[in-house]
């Protein structure tokens, strides 16, 4: 069904080629749904998508703005790459210089969208609870030797019985790793981690502790290690005090997007679109 916008065709290859792009994420989408149904509505909005494609086009060749050489010149670079030194250098600059102001013409709308106020971040995390739940994680820090040409198994291991004997005396684990273990970390922090991030002995080691508790030195392939158990928590809902800055950061993305619809609904205000 040829579709004609502003008076600039959309040939029929392009709505086959946009449905046969959205085709397998579709399916697996409405896998439930009629298969004579999901067909047509894949086909709807194969079109619809074909016709925004050209309205921003269209909008694109508008904009007189150049897009900044060197931006340019690594676009293109990048577009060479991927289909060969042999293609029309005019048809690919054309193709590559439009495709850049399109993606200007969208980054403009999404950076026009406002910030997300605090009421809207909130309700943003009360209406997706299920993408703010973690695994069961623990806090914890260590003190590492590490085994190698410079310091062998059995230097390394020498050196972390005399940071144990540091520990049993009383000394600070935090000050201890800080001036004896090989860990870059301050205080030898490794963070929030859940299970499976570990190799399998510092695993073996870490999930059986409760916090406060130390281990006592033991053996990985990176060497030798007294691990401090700090937290522990379980699975769960991270609080929203935790969860705060990703649920900015999603609201925040999801005025962008919102900004972006309204700017494609705007281009087609006043717009003449045939279909035969």
């Amino acid at each position: 069904m040829p579709i004609t916008v502003n008076g600039e065709a959309i040939a029929d290859e392009a709505v086959r080629a946009e449905a046969e792009r959205m085709r397998p994420e579709f399916e697996r989408t409405f896998a439930d749904e009629d298969q004579d149904e999901r067909e047509q509505r894949l086909q709807a909005w194969a079109r619809e998508n074909a016709i925004e494609r050209l309205l921003l086009e269209q909008a694109a060749r508008a904009d007189e703005a150049p897009v900044p050489a060197d931006q340019l010149a690594d676009a293109l670079d990048r577009a060479r790459r991927q289909v060969g030194e042999d293609a029309d250098e005019a048809a690919l600059r054309e193709d590559v210089e439009l495709n850049l102001k399109i993606s200007r013409l969208l980054q403009r709308a999404a950076e026009a969208a406002p910030e997300p106020t605090d009421d809207q971040v909130r309700a943003y995390y009360e209406a997706h609870k299920d993408e703010f739940r973690a695994p069961e994680r623990v806090h914890a820090a260590h003190i590492v030797m590490h085994a190698g040409a410079e310091a062998p198994p059995e230097v390394a291991e020498a050196k972390c019985r005399q940071a144990q004997r540091r520990l049993e005396a009383g000394d600070d684990f935090a000050e201890v790793a800080d001036e004896d273990s090989d860990c870059e970390d301050p205080g030898g922090d490794l963070g929030w981690f859940g299970r499976g991030q570990m190799v399998e002995e510092f695993e073996n080691t870490i999930w059986n502790m409760q916090p406060g508790e130390t281990s006592d030195v033991f053996a990985t392939r990176f060497g030798f290690h007294i691990v401090r158990m700090i937290e522990k928590k379980p699975a769960g809902l991270v609080p929203f005090e935790e969860a705060e800055d990703a649920a900015r950061e999603r609201a925040r993305q999801t005025l962008r997007d919102e900004a972006i619809e309204a700017y494609l609904d705007s281009l087609r205000e006043g717009t003449s679109i045939e279909e035969a």
